[in-house]
């Protein structure tokens, strides 16, 4: 072999061993946003950012599924999750006021209190006439303290009635409609698709008409871990973008409605399509704008039942920082 061929193959062997000694390039790792949420059709805006326009952002995902509100701020609080939604109440306003590392960001879903009160057929315009006739009988809330609590005190408000003059049972949304059905309870607040469900199978009717120019009350509201957020403000303002996005997949065109919306909806919370597509629709402004008047209220409610650990109210714009909500709208454009 002559001097110039063993040149080229010690050469050869020298590249090839020098490529096998290097430690491999992997492609950059995507960031990934851990979600945590309930499997309600009511956190639809979640399950559509996380499963269309957070991966579209190059984004990874982890949803963890949780069984309430609670639990998703605890773990957000903790680190264990960047993210999640939950109902706005005194957990969150207690999170807030003890300067725990959450942030609330932007509303999650709305509702209007007709919608959500329900009453038993069997007895409504029979020994239940009226609001009023409801003193000293069972009504069902699925947790105290949230904002549902707070829509049961404004229905009662409506005849003269406050929480103390009913019964008040908590028990999980699925189990109010046998309870509606058996007259364990008279009257619930109760969720899409619930109560579209009870009214369909002849065992409860909304009573209340919506009064002209109501407003939705702010229901859920998504948060996040504000120290990730504050270390990570590009991953931050992406995931507002994408949040944005999926609002507006809800907000316009009769968004609630879309098959594709629905789908993701079925997938989160294995309800059936044609339930969902029958069902009342839930309100998510495409701005991501809320009645802030509502909180002041809501707090005041919790402060008399003795859920609250502070004293002195707080101010919408200290529990809600609606700083990355308004940098996406600009951002994107406002509808």
């Amino acid at each position: 072999m002559s001097v110039t061929r063993r040149t080229r193959v010690w050469l050869a062997m020298f590249v090839l061993a020098s490529l096998a000694a290097a430690p491999p390039v992997s492609p950059q790792t995507k960031p990934v946003v851990r979600v945590g949420y309930i499997p309600s059709d009511s956190f639809a805006a979640l399950y559509i950012m996380a499963d269309r326009h957070l991966p579209a952002a190059d984004i990874a995902v982890e949803t963890v599924k949780l069984s309430g509100g609670p639990e998703i701020l605890s773990q957000v609080a903790t680190g264990q999750l960047n993210m999640g939604g939950t109902g706005m109440g005194a957990a969150g306003f207690n999170a807030v006021a003890s300067a725990l590392p959450v942030e609330f960001v932007a509303p999650l879903h709305s509702g209007y209190v007709e919608d959500y009160f329900t009453v038993r057929r069997a007895s409504w315009e029979k020994e239940i006439k009226r609001i009023g006739d409801l003193k000293g009988k069972p009504v069902a809330l699925n947790v105290r303290g949230a904002a549902v609590e707070w829509m049961l005190d404004q229905a009662l408000k409506r005849d003269g009635l406050a929480l103390k003059d009913v019964q008040v049972k908590t028990m999980p949304f699925p189990d109010m409609v046998p309870a509606l059905e058996s007259g364990a309870v008279e009257a619930a607040i109760l969720t899409e698709p619930f109560p579209t469900l009870a009214e369909e199978r002849g065992v409860a009717l909304r009573p209340l008409p919506r009064p002209a120019g109501a407003r939705a009350t702010p229901i859920t509201a998504i948060f996040w871990n504000k120290d990730w957020a504050a270390k990570n403000p590009d991953l931050a303002h992406k995931v507002m973008v994408a949040y944005l996005k999926a609002a507006r997949d809800l907000a316009l065109d009769n968004g609630w409605k879309q098959e594709r919306n629905i789908d993701l909806m079925v997938k989160y919370t294995g309800a059936k399509a044609d339930v969902i597509r029958r069902a009342r629709a839930h309100v998510l402004d495409p701005n991501l704008d809320m009645d802030m008047s509502v909180l002041d209220s809501m707090q005041r409610l919790s402060s008399e039942q003795g859920y609250l650990k502070y004293k002195d109210l707080l101010p919408a714009n200290r529990l809600f920082n609606f700083a990355y909500r308004d940098r996406a709208v600009a951002e994107l454009g406002k509808k």
